[in-house]
């Protein structure tokens, strides 16, 4: 009688403990799929540890807060990065368990997104002997209002003035073909196919992309290596998180684009009307900028860059 009721609490254990496996397998797949782009996951130190691009703007960012130490950004949730998450959720009045979940990630990116990054106003020439000229272009939170972009010569006299739009996609997990003509806010610059990142580049003039329809019969600027703001980690010269993304237009009245209104939305590539990157072409031409053989998304990239890209975000400083 006895090992019948203990086989019966036995199995009772059992059915409990399954249950609450359930529960927690259940809780923790909730929380990744309300992580906020571009994180995908909880993050969270464990043995052994995470990794990944993911964690590196974690750390970027963390670092930009006023309750957290600063540390250098390594790629792995360590220690010390767990003692700087937990610093943020005290700071922020939010549950500092060093687990980096929704809560902490929507108030990251809300706080932290900005990076501060201004145009000093120093010629392409500052940067080195071998940069021929700079671009300066300046957007709003909302990618999807057009602004104005500014084309200089290797000693900041300003030769050509354009129209730019620099939104990405809507969301990180958007199935809607190209192009679209949305007024959102956009994803956010962290996030592959996103806005357009911040920050100080170098760039370069490409031969025309293959497909000139999408990217217009025309050369195209590379924007390349990011040494400040959000640039300096999300496109580094080697391992860049974000990639391919070029100021060019495209020829995109198939698509429905009427000239006169506002350009395609992009996958945070910089767009531009079509005859005015025409005329940027011929104007970096006469400054002595050679056309590279395009390369595509080779990297490390091939060529030394003959060009300064500037990037910043209107009320971020």
């Amino acid at each position: 009688k006895n090992k019948n009721k203990n086989s019966s609490t036995h199995h009772m254990s059992s059915f409990n403990i399954l249950i609450l496996l359930f529960c927690v397998l259940f809780v923790s797949i909730n929380c990744q799929s309300n992580m906020p782009a571009p994180f995908t996951r909880q993050l969270y130190y464990t043995s052994p540890e995470m990794h990944g691009n993911d964690v590196i703007i974690l750390q970027n960012l963390l670092v930009r807060s006023p309750y957290v130490k600063f540390f250098n950004a390594t790629g792995s949730f360590d220690l010390t990065t767990q003692a700087a998450v937990e610093d943020f959720q005290s700071g922020n009045n939010l549950s500092n368990d060093g687990i980096f979940g929704p809560s902490s990630a929507n108030r990251l990116l809300s706080l932290h997104s900005c990076d501060g990054y201004s145009d000093a106003g120093l010629p392409a020439s500052h940067y080195g002997e071998q940069y021929l000229y700079k671009f300066s272009l300046q957007f709003f939170r909302n990618r999807s209002l057009e602004t104005k972009g500014y084309l200089y010569d290797r000693n900041n006299t300003l030769i050509y003035q354009f129209i730019v739009r620099g939104h990405g996609h809507d969301s990180a997990d958007s199935s809607q073909p190209w192009p679209s003509w949305s007024n959102s806010i956009g994803l956010n610059q962290f996030t592959s196919d996103g806005n357009t990142p911040t920050g100080l580049f170098e760039t370069d003039l490409n031969s025309p992309e293959d497909d000139a329809q999408e990217y217009s019969p025309f050369p195209i600027n590379r924007i390349l290596g990011g040494f400040e703001g959000n640039g300096a980690f999300l496109m580094p010269a080697k391992n860049p998180i974000r990639s391919g993304i070029l100021l060019h237009s495209g020829e995109w009245q198939p698509y429905g684009f009427d000239p006169d209104t506002d350009m395609p939305n992009s996958d945070g590539c910089v767009h531009t009307h079509l005859e005015m990157l025409y005329t940027i072409w011929k104007k970096l031409v006469g400054l002595g900028v050679i056309v590279r053989q395009n390369p595509g998304g080779v990297q490390p990239y091939p060529f030394q860059p003959q060009g300064i890209f500037s990037i910043e975000q209107v009320n971020c400083q």
